[in-house]
């Protein structure tokens, strides 16, 4: 896989166009079903798309040594909106109790999250308050905001599932509906594990 983010080395910034293209594909997506009203069908190409753009942004970033603060905050902004979009579209097509359950409880751990995410940085600004906020946001998103394992792996497992999902409900295909339901199942342990790392990150001294 590393070979092959070398290949975007070539390209300035090529991590946070990725980004962008993921963030403005969710962004047509929305359109797309809302105003034009298109077969939801559609979404599933459109997520895959997204989808694609968080596997390989980071990594590209990473091995490129390109990591920058725009491309944090876009990245997690994207992977946020992607989860939500999926929420809904998720939402959009169950019938079964339990996975409005799983769905709530989706939604609401990554708004849970968000909130934590908001009170680290509001706690780490109160620390440096002398510091120009554009030099802190920087240090910030660059320094103290770390993606860890078990957000990434949750985020892959989030989306991989709710594609499934989705494929299995649209297509009426049950095999797909199943293993996505499974994931979705599975990745709410993750979810635990990763509000955990955030209210770590959140409240340490």
């Amino acid at each position: 896989f590393k070979p092959v983010t070398k290949l975007f080395g070539f390209i300035p910034y090529a991590a946070n166009i990725l980004t962008i293209i993921g963030f403005l594909t969710l962004i047509f997506a929305v359109i797309d079903l809302l105003y034009f009203k298109n077969n939801i069908e559609r979404q599933i190409w459109f997520l895959i798309a997204a989808w694609l753009t968080d596997l390989i942004d980071g990594p590209v970033a990473r091995n490129n040594n390109n990591i920058t603060a725009f491309g944090t905050i876009a990245d997690h902004t994207r992977d946020s909106l992607l989860i939500f979009w999926i929420v809904f579209l998720s939402f959009y097509v169950t019938v079964a109790l339990i996975m409005y359950a799983v769905l709530t409880i989706t939604a609401l751990g990554t708004l849970l999250a968000i909130l934590l995410t908001r009170l680290y940085l509001i706690k780490k600004r109160q620390e440096r308050s002398s510091q120009p906020y554009y030099d802190f946001m920087n240090e910030f998103l660059l320094n103290d905001l770390k993606t860890t394992f078990n957000a990434r792996l949750r985020t892959f497992i989030v989306a991989v599932g709710m594609i499934f999902y989705l494929a299995g409900a649209i297509w009426s295909n049950s095999l797909y509906f199943q293993i996505g339901a499974a994931l979705l199942l599975i990745q709410l342990v993750f979810l635990g594990f990763y509000l955990r790392d955030v209210f770590k990150m959140s409240y340490q001294k």
